[in-house]
């Protein structure tokens, strides 16, 4: 059996948010272009990711209305891409999953020991 590819199935708002915003690497291409990368070029750097990976998740997010591509060169065609008003209201979940990750998965905070007197 093969693992399902979506969550169509699912009458749930979590499950729909998860068919735009959930595959791997999406969260981490709207925090970027969030803290202002907005052309290609720049976000795969920031990111790493591979050129058909970031393609591909560029266009589920312009398709489910979080992006939206501006063209800024026409010869040759390039664009950029900045978050909708829609796209906007993920900043606060992102920062939250963020402090979820620092304070739970990531190293823990050393604390430097008192000094002695």
């Amino acid at each position: 059996m093969s693992p399902r590819k979506n969550f169509q199935h699912l009458d749930h708002g979590l499950a729909d948010a998860l068919g735009v915003v959930g595959e791997w690497w999406t969260p981490l291409v709207v925090w970027v272009i969030l803290n202002g990368s907005h052309r290609f070029e720049e976000i795969q750097g920031s990111l790493g990711i591979a050129r058909n990976i970031l393609t591909d998740r560029l266009n589920t997010l312009v398709a489910g209305g979080v992006i939206e591509k501006r063209q800024y060169s026409s010869k040759p065609q390039r664009f950029e891409y900045h978050l909708t008003a829609m796209g906007a209201e993920l900043e606060p979940i992102l920062k939250s999953i963020e402090a979820w990750g620092n304070k739970n998965i990531g190293e823990p905070e050393v604390v430097a020991p008192a000094l002695a007197q």
